[in-house]
């Protein structure tokens, strides 16, 4: 049974050990957000829980559990130097969990209770975050299809959850590899949605990716196999010779919040030209001076090395390259407000 998570409510001892280093993973902390979705009443008011051992019990016939209503977004809060709390483009993750509902026929939540649910969540477990520069609060909304369903069809009844956890570096290699049979979308597919079995169908290349010494595989597309389209969880960069930065056009992949603020930051920040267009594995590998993918989770990370058909390919002198961490430092600048938001991405959470 689910708890009210109030004032009174009892918290974990706060002994987050920052200095001590930390990964990727879940963490029980002190509360997260629910509400629940009906046909007759529609989404009713959420709220936070407890979730010191907290669970969500679910029937058999649990639509998410058979046919996959399950979508989520990634976000993350950071502690500035002031000590401020601060959120970036939770709005914009907000509306493409609407984008994403609406190609799974999911109920599309509101914004405003987008943005108040994270940013509660945020509030409840703020001794979480952990300090200037030593990570950052990850948070993580979920919307599944909990009503019970037999034949294929839409769920009629829905959660949607928010929780978070303090979070180190997630991926963090630069060699990649381009597996032969393995895509991860097709045309007209769900690859834009931020949908859950997108991710499933990705475990056993990313599997086979580390074991062959690669940090991830990188996907071509499924019409031509001649296409670069993304890594498992992360968009693709190239910056060519003549100094263009260039990444795959949306369609089938997902159109990341990195993803375009990194255009956004090289566009109107820098004055570089930049392109979203078809771009092939071969031009890639003979034009390219320098690589690298961006996400959430993944920040921006160069990549140095692609394995084609066998053979691994540097880019370039197989170092990583000056533009990619010019971008990454204006990237980090803006979301701990070091550096001007033109574009009003970073909210400040008050505690």
């Amino acid at each position: 049974m689910l708890k009210p998570f109030t004032n009174q409510s009892p918290c974990l001892p706060q002994d987050p050990g920052w200095d001590d280093g930390f990964g990727f993973g879940y963490r029980e902390l002190d509360a997260f957000w629910l509400a629940r979705w009906t046909q007759e009443s529609g989404w009713e008011a959420g709220r936070l829980y407890e979730q010191q051992g907290a669970s969500l019990e679910l029937s058999l016939a649990a639509n998410v559990l058979h046919y996959g209503q399950a979508i989520f977004e990634g976000l993350k809060a950071h502690r500035t130097r002031e000590d401020k709390i601060v959120l970036f483009r939770a709005i914009d993750n907000a509306r493409r969990m609407r984008a994403s509902a609406a190609r799974l026929v999911m109920p599309p939540l509101p914004v405003d209770d987008f943005v108040t649910a994270v940013h509660s969540v945020v509030r409840a477990n703020h001794k979480w975050v952990p300090g200037y520069q030593k990570g950052s609060f990850y948070l993580r909304p979920v919307m599944i299809g909990t009503g019970q369903v037999l034949g294929v069809a839409p769920a009629q009844e829905y959660l949607f959850y928010v929780f978070g956890c303090p979070a180190g570096q997630y991926m963090g290699g630069s060699r990649v590899i381009v597996l032969s049979a393995a895509h991860r979308a097709a045309p007209y597919g769900t690859g834009a949605a931020k949908t859950a079995g997108n991710y499933a169908g990705c475990l056993r290349p990313q599997k086979i990716a580390k074991e062959m010494g690669y940090v991830d595989a990188l996907y071509l597309d499924a019409r031509d196999d001649f296409y670069i389209e993304e890594l498992s969880g992360a968009n693709f960069f190239a910056i060519l010779h003549d100094g263009t930065l260039v990444t795959p056009e949306l369609g089938s992949i997902l159109p990341g919040i990195t993803r375009d603020s990194v255009l956004t930051v090289a566009r109107e920040l820098f004055g570089w030209l930049t392109v979203e267009r078809r771009l092939s594995i071969e031009e890639v590998l003979s034009d390219a001076v320098e690589a690298f993918y961006v996400g959430t989770a993944a920040v921006l990370s160069p990549v140095t090395t692609i394995n084609y058909r066998g053979i691994d390919y540097p880019i370039a002198d197989g170092e990583p390259g000056p533009r990619a961490e010019r971008l990454l430092q204006a990237l980090t600048a803006i979301r701990l407000q070091e550096q001007p938001d033109h574009w009003d991405w970073v909210k400040e959470i008050t505690i």
